[in-house]
């Protein structure tokens, strides 16, 4: 039978986010045939639960006999383990191959990640089906499975052997653990072995191999490596190990039979080692290594360049930052855990605050009076696991009661220091007194720098930190601590290192900037002495402006709000005396476009009083382009008339009067150009006439005019008419009309009367009158006789006929004696008779007709004789 004893806990091969709590288990096979490898585990349990096991979190006991296992006992501590196994009582079981494998696989089921497993059995295994969930679970937890087997299985009767090692091999293969063979006599170097495992933070499995015959393993051991154990399990093997030297290194023969060899090289030297096996038969070896970083711890609640600014302890009941110093900078630090009180563990990540020093960094709160360690993790060049840890530490002690105490200064900066040209620097020094000293930074000349300082040690010992930005020539700096007690100064100087350079950082290259944003063209050198730069625009130098601005360094030019002035060649020039460049730019600009509008219509016909509203489209513009409205003129486009109002884009007529007619243009202008249209505005309305003199005189046979000026859209039909009394009279051929509607003809004596001039379109109709008088001239017909003979006492009628004559004239006769006297006898109209009766003597004379009007006049002389 088997006595299946598994002894698990958290096993030391982690990474650096596997640092835990651990179990300690035993998983114990409890059949009859391993009643004196139970008694001999019973007097020694308590021996190896003594070596100091840190990280156990709890214990669990695993029986198993055949056919059952379990079910898993879990203790929370090690004395209530050691009273279990000691009552652990055996019992039956005569199979073999023993059922050792379910075992196993409960035991790395309940217990936790990264254990180590110790399995003690005198059998072979059967249920091979459960390797491969053995396999996934030693992958999945990370832990290990060393088997002890003290036995065989070998049948009755015959007493040949029953079943292989080759399960055992490939669990232990598998969980990078080892098997031990043993006998009952050395069945002890079981525990010894379980102790010097158990007691190491073994970091890296060298080798995990199972072969025939022969093998040769290469080992290299650095400086990091401090312990290397190398286990073998065959058929009489033999293990030659030799440094590079050929020689055997020191050896602790810690399992020592005819089928197994734990071997562990003591203080092995930095090198390269040869390890020789020879075996008969199948062979499993492993080769454990134990590897541990040097490092220095520094505490600081600010963070610290170096160990210098730190102090050894943390403060308490703060924030504090821990500072990690590696001496062997290959070593890359991942993490570091914190274990307080022995009992609670956190895990820090890490950063990296100066790899050239191997100077890490973290932050935590401690606790005041509570002890912690720290272990780090991190690994070489190869990603090997390397870990370090401290001892126990605790945080400063708060100190009630201090002695005052002057002002002292010590320098962590060096009393000399070389920096480099325009370098932004952090000097630190640290200051002790007590009551608290003011701590300041100067220069020679007095110029104060910004500082800051903290309590390092508790209650009298401070650090300061001073900010210097840009040192650009030789300085000496003063950090001074003072009080009421007195004061301390310390010095220290600055020297720059400034070599002849001239280096282009940047330059202006082609760019393409938005309308109205904001464009930046770059022109830095980092040169010794140092340059000046200037700036050219289209081959001018370009000084601050509106839309132009060079920042005080010269590095930049900002072209504030981009526009179409603004494009074109760009230059910087850059010199120092001693060298000289120049790069040029083309600076293009975009979201620009020309304005592009649209009217609906180019001809709009109205009419009077209408209302109207007509919109000028923007189509396109980048920028939005500004609308106006011009009217034009004789004199050309001026503003729009009285009675039409533009607003943005809208032209607005409220009531449409004729002195609206003409053409509109609307003009969209932004900064890249212009566009326009035009609209004529035509406004319909019935006929109206000019006003002219209602009468008009004129002479007989004068050309006569008369006006008729027509104003009327559409254009009107003009006609002239005469009447009188009523009556429309035709005008004949002579009487002509002209395209201005004026009428023209010859005056005649019949001409005389009303004339119209009439005017009609679809609006309505206007006339006009005018009234013609021509001015004719009377006209009297020539008597029959010119000399009329009568005798006394006849009568006589003397005629008067006159025509033609307009206006009407006056007619009279007048009568000159012989002796010349004149006498007007008789006023009429256009015919006048006189008649004379009875006549006499005094009758005889020359009697004169007169005919006259205001166009002239006429007469008749008869001459009357009497007998």
């Amino acid at each position: 039978m088997l006595l299946f004893f598994v002894l698990l806990y958290f096993s030391n091969f982690v990474t650096a986010n596997e640092y835990g709590k651990k179990s300690f288990t035993i998983v114990l096979d409890t059949t009859i045939s391993m009643r004196e490898e139970i008694d001999i585990l019973k007097s020694n349990i308590e021996s190896i639960l003594k070596t100091p096991l840190s990280d156990i979190d709890n214990y669990i006991l695993v029986p198993f006999d055949d056919p059952g296992f379990g079910p898993p006992i879990i203790l929370q501590t090690p004395s209530k383990l050691v009273e279990l196994v000691n009552i652990v009582e055996v019992s039956g079981g005569n199979e073999c191959p023993e059922n050792s494998l379910p075992a196993i696989e409960q035991a790395l089921t309940v217990s936790k990640p990264n254990s180590m497993i110790f399995v003690f059995t005198d059998g072979y295994a059967r249920n091979n089906s459960k390797l491969n969930s053995i396999e996934n679970l030693c992958r999945s937890t990370n832990s290990q499975v060393i088997i002890f087997l003290s036995g065989k299985c070998v049948s009755s009767g015959s007493k040949s052997v029953v079943g292989t090692i080759d399960a055992y091999f490939d669990v232990a293969k598998s969980c990078s653990g080892s098997v031990i063979q043993l006998q009952l006599n050395n069945f002890r170097q079981v525990f010894r072995m379980m102790k010097e495992i158990s007691k190491t933070d073994w970091t890296e499995i060298v080798a995990n191999k199972i072969f025939t015959g022969s093998e040769q393993f290469t080992i290299s051991i650095d400086g990091y490596t401090k312990d290397m154990v190398i286990t073998v399990t065959g058929e009489y093997p033999n293990v030659e190990i030799l440094d590079e030297n050929g020689q055997i290194p020191a050896i602790d023969r810690i399992v020592n039979t005819l089928h197994s060899k734990v071997l562990r090289l003591i203080s092995p030297p930095v090198g390269t080692y040869s390890v020789k096996i020879f075996c008969q038969g199948k062979t499993l070896v492993t080769i454990y290594k134990r590897r541990e970083v040097n490092f220095r711890l520094g505490f600081s609640p600010k963070l610290a360049r170096s160990l210098k600014e730190t102090t050894n302890l943390p403060l308490p009941g703060t924030v504090n930052y821990i500072s990690i110093a590696i001496a062997e900078i290959s070593i890359e630090l991942n993490s570091i855990y914190i274990r307080f009180n022995g009992r609670r563990v956190k895990k820090i990540d890490v950063e990296i605050v100066d790899r050239s020093l191997g100077l890490y960094s973290a932050q935590e709160y401690f606790e005041p009076d509570t002890s912690f360690k720290i272990t780090i993790y991190g690994h070489d060049e190869s990603y090997q696991v390397i870990k370090g840890s401290t001892g126990t530490l605790t945080p400063q002690k708060m100190i009630q009661e201090l002695q005052v105490k002057r002002p002292k200064i010590e320098w962590i900066e060096p009393k000399e220091a070389l920096v480099e040209y325009m370098a932004n620097i952090t000097l630190a020094c640290k200051a002790s007194g007590y009551p608290k000293p003011t701590i300041s930074w100067s220069d020679e000349i007095g110029n104060i720098f910004p500082s800051e300082d903290a309590l390092l040690e508790t209650r009298s010992v401070f650090i300061s930190y001073a900010y210097v930005d840009k040192v650009t020539e030789n300085n000496t700096i003063h950090c001074k601590a003072e009080s009421k007690e007195g004061e301390d100064t310390l010095t220290m100087d600055l020297f720059v290192n400034r070599t002849l350079m001239f280096e282009v950082l940047e330059y202006p290259q082609d760019a393409t900037f938005e309308y109205s944003t904001e464009g930046q063209l770059s022109c830095k050198v980092d040169a010794y002495p140092e340059a000046t730069i200037q700036w050219y625009h289209n081959d001018s130098l370009v000084e601050n402006g509106d839309n132009l601005e060079i920042l005080s360094d010269q590095s930049m030019l900002l072209l504030k709000y981009m526009t179409p002035q603004l494009t074109g060649e760009y230059r910087c020039e850059i010199n120092n005396n001693i060298q000289s460049k120049r790069y040029t730019a083309i600076v293009d600009i975009s979201g620009v476009e020309l304005p592009e509008i649209e009217l609906n219509d180019s001809e709009l016909v109205l009419r009077l009083d209408d209302w109207v509203n007509i919109e000028c489209t923007i189509k396109k513009g980048k920028p939005a382009p500004k609308v106006t409205w011009k009217f034009k003129t004789d004199n050309g486009y001026e503003d729009i008339p009285e009675g039409v109002s533009a607003e943005e884009n809208h032209l607005k007529i409220p009531s449409v009067k004729t002195e609206h007619i003409g053409i509109y243009k609307c003009e969209a202008e932004n900064i890249f150009g212009t566009d326009s249209k035009e609209l004529l505005i035509k406004v319909e309305y019935p006929p109206k006439i000019k006003f002219y003199d209602k009468l008009k005189i004129v002479r007989l046979d004068e050309d006569v005019e008369l006006s008729c000026e027509v104003d009327a859209i559409p254009k009107a039909e003009v006609r002239w008419q005469k009447k009188q009394d009523d009556i429309i009279i035709p005008l004949d051929s002579r009487h002509e009309t002209d395209e201005w509607n004026t009428l023209r003809f010859t005056a005649s004596s019949v001409d005389s009367g009303n004339y119209y001039c009439i005017a009609e379109n679809y609006l309505g109709r206007a006339e006009r009158v005018v009234t013609l008088n021509v001015l004719v001239p009377p006209y009297i017909d020539p008597p029959p006789r010119k000399i009329i003979t009568i005798r006394t006492g006849e009568s006589v009628t003397l005629q008067c006929h006159v025509h033609h004559g307009h206006p009407e004239p006056s007619t009279k006769w007048e009568f000159i004696a012989l002796n010349s006297t004149l006498t007007t006898l008789l006023r009429g109209s256009s015919v006048n008779d006189l008649t004379l009766n009875n006549v006499s003597k005094t009758h005889e004379g020359s009697y004169i007709c007169l005919a006259e009007n205001m166009a002239g006049s006429d007469t008749i002389k008869i001459d009357l004789k009497i007998f």
